[in-house]
């Protein structure tokens, strides 16, 4: 009988503890990638084995934000050596971001993990 009481007690004190209280949703997750300067431009950029897919395929000329999202398996980087951009290796499911002034041209894009620029992990872009 006593353990009874100490049982039906220690239920009462937790329903009386959560009483008035009210749920709340759990908090988001926080975003991926950071939004672009004011007046620029957010590129879009997925990585996978062993290719880019950039969109908008045109970029415009002026500051751009590269959103790159690795959706593939293994790391990858993304790197535009005229415009001295280059993110670390990312992981499978992650996302980098990073901003170049760009001027209209033609540009190449590749990753330079071991092996994947030579597997075809190259893109060519113009800025216009």
């Amino acid at each position: 009988m006593r353990v009874l009481v100490v049982i039906l007690t220690a239920a009462a004190l937790v329903v009386a503890g959560c009483a008035g209280r009210t749920s709340q949703p759990a908090p988001s997750a926080p975003p991926a990638a950071q939004a672009p300067a004011a007046g620029g431009t957010v590129v879009t950029v997925k990585m996978s084995e062993f290719k880019f897919e950039l969109s908008p395929a045109e970029v415009p000329a002026g500051k751009v934000t590269f959103q790159v999202e690795n959706v593939g398996t293994v790391e990858h980087s993304f790197i535009i050596e005229a415009l001295g951009v280059k993110t670390e290796q990312i992981r499978p499911g992650q996302t980098a971001t990073v901003t170049a002034d760009i001027t209209p041209g033609t540009y190449r894009a590749h990753c330079d993990v071991a092996g994947h620029t030579e597997a075809g992990m190259t893109i060519e872009f113009t800025a216009r």
